[in-house]
């Protein structure tokens, strides 16, 4: 596992929260109401099931996922347990139906602030950085939380995959809504991006 100092964590979790700050900017001009998004914590771990979302294995989430590469390259995921995924559908639409009937318009909702969001985080990243990251375009995935990670994402990041997540929390006018981002990525590229990040901080502080 790769270790990170106390000051490359933080500037870590600073460069997602820019990209969440601006995500948060998008979503409200969206929806017309304000939109507040946090990232209370940033977390390594090099299994799934070190993850708070592994606590819950049979419970049914809803995933937005892009692979990206540039320097560095996984696979970025924006996790929710399914029926809180219908709840901030339902807020962020104003739709008033029942939950067990969004099922279409989730989807289509979800992706896009998935593409939002996965977008803004890498940006920053991105600019911060001053590397290139392209990203694919987004897809959506219903499964139970233990097969979330499917054959084709773990493949891409070969047996040494390691996951950074991202506990997000969404503030809306009527309620508050928890969710996950996930960068799933091989050992190499945790390393590059600690590498990009020290070389960040090195011209940072002269």
């Amino acid at each position: 596992m790769i270790e990170l100092s106390e000051l490359e964590h933080d500037t870590i979790s600073e460069l997602i929260n820019i990209g969440v700050g601006r995500a948060a900017s998008s979503l409200s001009e969206m929806v017309e109401q304000p939109v507040e998004l946090t990232v209370p914590t940033i977390s390594f771990v090099e299994h799934f099931s070190e993850s708070e979302l592994a606590n819950a294995p049979t419970e049914v989430v809803s995933a937005v996922s892009q692979s990206f590469h540039g320097p560095f390259k996984g696979e970025a995921m924006l996790v929710f347990p399914e029926v809180r995924s219908l709840e901030l559908v339902r807020s962020l639409l104003k739709v008033e139906v029942p939950l067990d009937t969004l099922t279409d318009l989730e989807q289509e909702a979800l992706m896009e602030v998935g593409n939002i969001i996965l977008n803004a985080c890498l940006g920053s990243i991105s600019n911060v950085l001053g590397e290139p990251i392209n990203c694919s375009m987004p897809s959506f995935r219903k499964r139970e939380t233990r097969a979330l990670l499917d054959d084709d994402t773990t493949s891409s990041a070969g047996t040494n995959a390691v996951l950074m997540i991202l506990h997000v929390q969404f503030m809306l006018r009527q309620n508050d809504i928890d969710g996950y981002v996930l960068f799933v990525m091989d050992l190499e590229s945790i390393q590059i991006l600690r590498d990009l990040v020290r070389r960040f901080l090195t011209n940072s502080l002269g």
